[in-house]
């Protein structure tokens, strides 16, 4: 597949960034959501993938890294997946390091109360995260991990 051209050597750590508008009805989106982060952490954990997947406005944008064997098995699985339509590839390759370590998956419903986030990289007024350059994505991808950091360590302290 030309989507991972860019992907090589099956062991060295890979990062793929995906967006696809998501087709889940609204009413059942909680629990649609809910059990698409419990597979995933399960079968995360067992492929060693990390992640992070942010829900918003009719999207999905997530970040899947690991041995790049693992990453594809695991994105085909995603495009076969009748949740997920318009799926496109913003970012496939090579990493340095893991950005989502801390989290086999981890999910994000954006809401009102992130809108400073999505001023700041100016995409509120209207989120198509399937337009995002590859740096964008990523940018975007580590403000939530930010903002899950700063509630995680809220919570406990």
């Amino acid at each position: 597949m030309s989507e991972f051209s860019a992907i090589s050597g099956v062991r060295s750590l890979h990062r793929l960034i995906y967006a696809s508008r998501q087709r889940i009805a609204p009413a059942d989106l909680e629990h649609e959501v809910g059990a698409i982060i419990r597979a995933s952490i399960r079968n995360n954990r067992e492929a060693s993938l990390t992640g992070l997947l942010l829900i918003h406005d009719g999207w999905f944008i997530q970040a899947l890294e690991g041995p790049a064997e693992a990453v594809m098995t695991t994105y085909r699985r995603i495009i076969d997946d009748p949740r997920h339509v318009d799926t496109k590839v913003l970012s496939a390759g090579p990493a340095t390091s893991r950005e989502f370590a801390d989290w086999n998956m981890c999910a994000r419903h954006m809401s009102a109360s992130d809108d400073a986030i999505l001023d700041a990289l100016a995409l509120r007024a209207a989120f198509r995260p399937d337009t995002l350059s590859a740096t964008s994505a990523l940018r975007l991808l580590k403000a939530v991990r930010g903002i899950q950091e700063r509630t995680a360590s809220a919570a406990v302290g």
